[in-house]
């Protein structure tokens, strides 16, 4: 049977019946039941639930197809219920002349407001409900809605209390960048992120600190993310903090679990473009130093950036395959083009074993990047207790490069990643059976349009009383090829009650990765210098006077993890446990890491309003391939000396009387680094809003770092010698107090969702977040355990971050929803309070008469800023799919300083970007 109805700003809905005809009063929905759902198929738990509550509940059945239920433990009101297991489903209930109703849901066209009901009771594996780690969960509607810049996962996470952003990823001068910002959980590196999409790691094990403006001959700038996902194709983020489950492990910052759109059980298509533009932005820069693009060369070729036009394009359709099957399909190209100033004039290049004159034209020349995501999902619901999951994603950053004062210095460079996940879901009578099988590709790839690099040089004379210098040419081809292929099963049980009245909820899992580095060079690279004069732009009496080899070879390296975990969800009255251990090993390392976990909750009153939350956890980091293939990189380097003409060297390299130039004698034995965390907090439910305040405290151990192996300054074969050991030590505390409103608020005629929190942190570390794991300081004797800071000598593991370094940060972010006129608003106010930060310009050292030469530091103070950023949304009925909307950020221009560097023996401000537009049109069918 199928009714309609309306009811306020309500359309009419055409809807089923789906359960019996007998009509009870809206009371029995709010009577408390004993639950026990596995996770299944939505419709079937939407139909036990509604059998249990005996309650009259419309809803149109082909809207579930296709979708799951989370599991449900506990005692609920059937409403309650119903609401939790709808939860990131697309769909919401509300209440119709005292008839429940199931439908779409749509913030533009009415928000419920839920009642005041108090429920006890787990969640199981659906991060809203998971108030022991509380993590930040951000949905699909939510990041329509949000300023999302450049379409990157990271931007997702400005608003997260534990999460830094590194000081210069993104300031005035590089706006034209569209690669994700680093950024550093609870004080720890952004490479011991652990990055997920649908369980399955996307993470990049290669060097990955790099702010990526700089290359050089023997390593390839990268990332930590191994895929470039574009927020606005995903189903929901989740950024795991503190109190993380067994379940993950390959961290010692955070998880950030990220999970595509599956078929919604209907055909639809959603398309967007957006843009914007350098003449959009106010760029600010220091008063001393212009953004000026020729000053851009081969160590940075796109530090100044004063020029550029972003364009972002995508969308996405979901397609019934069957009844029981459907297919979602997304793509998205994110493209910038930036505009640069080379100077042109002489330079010189090999021909026939020649040097010879050539004259490139001074003018204008682009910059690119593009950024570009495929995915292919294919559900497939086997029974009410089976479904699988076969997905393909495909993502390609590319990036044109050059520097404005060298001759054919273009090279392209390339990041890509190549995956394939299945995801098998079967319902036991114990509980849910989830198998996950993958296999992954990512390469990074640089091509150069010149193959080897020439420097002539003129020395100083009579006739030329100042040093000339020309140079032509790039760093060189390379590549590097990470394989990942890995199992992972999962056994989440059923709740159940034991002889002493305990429940439990237990899950099991394991999980085995291999891995497989490639580095390789696929012909000799060599950097000449010729020395000679310079007259009317020839070259006389010149001579070969350095020669500098990369030797072409491929190198590997490959390990395998192991893992097994497990916990259990114990509650017994008041009191919940999660006790847990995850056991790694790999054959890299060669180490079993026995991480345990413990965290609970205690409900202060019984009625889930007040809850103290607690716990105590070890997480173990990544194995890196770096250190593995290190030696590969530097390995293959000789080096030839010409001291005149008649001892010069040759351009025939076999003539040439090489010296080998290997900086490293293989790897020491090494541990995994791994963080202690301590946590204790306490939430309280008032009024319609949720408090949370929380400490979080970490110790960092055996964080490996690069050093001098030898100590022998004077010896030429041992002084460049260097090693990796496990030396590095760093602590963090984090205080945070947040608060968000449980239910939307209404007034105005409107829907308000707010979310709000005011942190603290310290960071302090022996090791530059932002240096990587490679590294190097080259003076020989330092004393790596101490550093001279602001005048006195300290423990190096008390230095303050040199990077994401924020101590204070207040952050406010607010939805409102006008559905009568189809608008959305959202805003978004932080404040950064102000700051101190250890800086090391010069690379100077201090010599101490007690413990030796140390590195000098010294303290560079940064005043507080705020930023108000705002994102105004329309989607009018009559335009028929079609919606509107203008995303502002920094809105009052405010000149804030990011941070300061050291350029040509100056040290110079940089500035966060000003007032900057973008614009978007979108489509829905």
């Amino acid at each position: 049977m199928s009714i309609q109805f309306t009811q306020g700003r309500l359309k009419p809905l055409a809807l089923a019946v789906a359960v019996g005809s007998a009509i009870v009063c809206q009371s029995a929905a709010a009577q408390e039941l004993a639950f026990s759902l596995p996770e299944q198929s939505l419709a079937t738990s939407v139909a036990e639930i509604s059998r249990q509550g005996q309650i009259q509940l419309l809803y149109d059945k082909s809207q579930l197809n296709g979708l799951r239920a989370p599991a449900l433990s506990g005692n609920y009101s059937a409403q309650t219920a119903l609401q939790k297991i709808l939860i990131g489903s697309g769909l919401e209930l509300v209440s119709e002349n005292g008839v429940f109703v199931i439908r779409q849901q749509n913030l533009n066209q009415g928000a419920l407001i839920l009642p005041e009901t108090q429920v006890s009771g787990v969640v199981q594996n659906h991060p809203e409900t998971d108030v022991m780690s509380a993590p930040q969960y951000v949905t699909a509607e939510e990041i329509s809605q949000k300023n999302t810049g450049d379409g990157n996962i990271t931007d997702l996470m400005k608003t997260n209390p534990a999460v830094q952003f590194a000081n210069n990823d993104s300031n005035s001068m590089n706006q034209g960048e569209i690669k994700p910002s680093r950024v550093s959980i609870h004080g720890s590196s952004s490479y011991q992120n652990a990055y997920r999409l649908d369980g399955v790691s996307f993470n990049n094990d290669f060097d990955p600190a790099d702010s990526g403006l700089g290359e050089t001959s023997t390593r390839l700038s990268s990332s930590d993310q191994g895929i470039y996902i574009d927020s606005r194709l995903i189903d929901s983020m989740t950024v795991y903090d503190n109190n993380i489950p067994v379940e993950f492990g390959g961290f010692t910052g955070g998880t950030v679990e990220v999970n595509s759109r599956r078929w919604q059980g209907e055909n639809s298509a959603h398309a967007y473009y957006r843009l914007t533009r350098s003449g959009w932005n106010n760029l600010f820069h220091d008063s001393t130093q212009g953004i000026d693009t020729t000053k851009n060369d081969t160590s940075n070729p796109a530090r100044f950036q004063n020029r550029y036009d972003k364009n972002d394009f995508g969308g996405w359709f979901e397609l019934g395959v069957s009844e029981n099957s459907g297919i979602v399909f997304s793509a998205s190209r994110r493209s910038s083009t930036i505009p640069m100033t080379v100077t042109g004039g002489e330079a010189f290049v090999l021909e026939n074993n020649q040097v010879e004159p050539i004259t490139s034209d001074s003018g204008k020349k682009n910059q690119r990047r593009t950024s570009d995501n495929y995915f292919l999902k294919y559900s497939l619901d086997l029974s009410d207790k089976s479904s699988l999951d076969l997905s393909a994603n495909y993502a390609n950053y590319d990036s044109r490069l050059f520097s404005s004062s060298i001759s054919n210095s273009g090279y392209d460079s390339t990041h890509n990643g190549l995956g394939f996940t299945a995801v098998f879901k079967h319902q036991l009578d114990l509980g849910q059976l989830e198998v996950t099988a993958n296999t992954q590709d990512l390469k990074d790839d640089r091509k150069n349009d010149q193959k080897y690099s020439l420097t002539v040089r003129a020395l100083p004379s009579a006739a030329n009383p100042n040093l000339q210098e020309r140079n032509s040419g790039g760093l060189g081809d390379l590549e590097s090829k990470q394989k990942t292929h890995g199992l992972k099963t999962v056994m989440r049980f059923n709740s159940q009650e034991d002889a002493l009245g305990l429940t439990h909820q237990p899950t099991l899992g394991a999980e085995v990765n291999y891995t497989k580095g490639t580095y390789v060079r696929d012909q000799d690279y060599f950097r000449y210098t010729y020395t000679g004069d310079i007259i009317n732009d020839d070259l006389y009496d010149g001579y070969l006077s350095n020669v500098t080899r990369f030797k072409k070879g491929s190198y590997s390296a490959d390990y395998t993890n192991y893992a097994i975990f497990l916990d259990d969800s114990i509650q017994y009255g008041k009191l919940n446990l999660r006790p847990g251990v995850r056991l790694d090993r790999d054959d890299f390392v060669n180490r079993t890491n026995i991480a345990p976990r413990l965290s609970g909750t205690y409900d202060v009153f019984g009625d889930g309003a007040t809850q103290l939350i607690a716990g105590a956890n070890r997480y173990y980091g990544r194995s890196m391939l770096t250190y593995a293939l290190y030696g590969a990189q530097n390995d293959g380097m000789q080096n030839c000396m010409g001291w005149d003409k008649d001892f010069a060297c040759s351009l025939n390299p076999d003539n040439n009387d090489w010296d080998n130039q290997k900086d490293y004698e293989g790897l020491d034995s090494l541990k995994t680094p791994y963080n202690d965390e301590l946590t204790l907090a306490l939430q309280q439910e008032i009024l319609s809003t949720t408090w949370r305040l929380q400490y979080v405290h970490r110790e960092g151990y055996d964080e490996v770092r690069n050093r001098t192996k030898y100590d022998n300054p004077r010896d030429p074969n041992t002084r460049s010698i260097r090693t990796f050991d496990n030396g590095g030590r760093s602590s963090h505390d984090t205080v945070t107090l947040s608060v968000k409103n449980s239910q939307p608020w209404e007034w105005a005629d409107a829907s308000h969702v707010m979310n709000a929190s005011f942190t603290w942190q310290q960071s302090e570390s022996n090791t530059p977040k932002d240096s990587g794991y490679s590294a190097y300081d080259p003076a020989n004797k330092v004393n790596l355990n101490k550093v001279w800071y602001d005048g006195k000598v300290i423990d190096a593991s008390k230095l303050p971050s040199t990077s994401f370094n924020s101590p204070i940060k207040l952050n406010l972010e607010l939805t409102s929803v006008w559905d009568e006129y189809d608008v959305t608003w959202y805003n978004r106010l932080q404040w950064w309070g102000a700051r101190s930060q250890a800086v090391r310009y010069d690379n100077s050292y201090y010599s101490d008469p007690e413990v030796g030469q140390l590195r000098k530091y010294t303290k560079q103070n940064f005043a507080s800023k705020y930023t108000w950023d705002t994102r105004l949304g329309w989607k009018p009925d009559f335009a028929h799919g079609f919606g509107f909307s203008v995303e502002v950020n920094n809105i009052l221009n405010n000149k804030n300083i990011a941070d300061r560097f050291m350029f040509e023996d100056r040290v110079l401000k940089s500035y966060d970007p000003g007032r900057q537009f973008w614009l978007q049109v979108n489509y829905d069918l």
